[in-house]
């Protein structure tokens, strides 16, 4: 298999996205809060309630410190779905979700969205171990 799979616009995210949900644990970097503009509803009313419903995936995310995601973050299972907040000094229309030996680096660009699928040991330990610091630090 491709140490790199490159998956292109909101068909390829939603598909990327849907591949997580095979995953018993979910680490996640979300810095985008337009991504509706490129997935529509998707995230909101297929992979959310599927992520966090009967499914029983367990979550950490990484959030930017708004009201609205400390107000979402309380309607959440604190034991299944943990979340943590950092301050963002810029916007960033960008995600990333650890699961199964796998990174995707989600880019939400406007003119060209994609996911970026990384299956090489190396990077997913890589950026494993720098989400497990940043963690740590919040």
């Amino acid at each position: 298999m491709n140490p790199v799979q490159i998956f292109f616009g909101a068909e390829g995210i939603k598909q990327v996205y849907g591949l997580s949900l095979k995953a018993k644990n979910i680490d996640i970097v979300c810095f985008s809060n337009q991504y509706d503009r490129i997935i529509g509803d998707y995230f909101d009313s297929n992979y959310s309630p599927k992520l966090y419903g009967d499914l029983r995936i367990k979550t950490r995310e990484i959030l930017p410190d708004t009201k609205k995601n400390r107000q979402a973050a309380e309607r959440k299972d604190k034991q299944k779905n943990q979340v943590k907040f950092i301050k963002l000094p810029q916007k960033s229309e960008s995600d990333y979700i650890l699961f199964n030996n796998k990174a995707a680096l989600i880019s939400y660009n406007q003119k060209s969205p994609f996911v970026c699928l990384v299956t090489d040991s190396d990077l997913v330990t890589n950026l494993k171990v720098q989400f497990e610091n940043l963690w740590k630090r919040l």
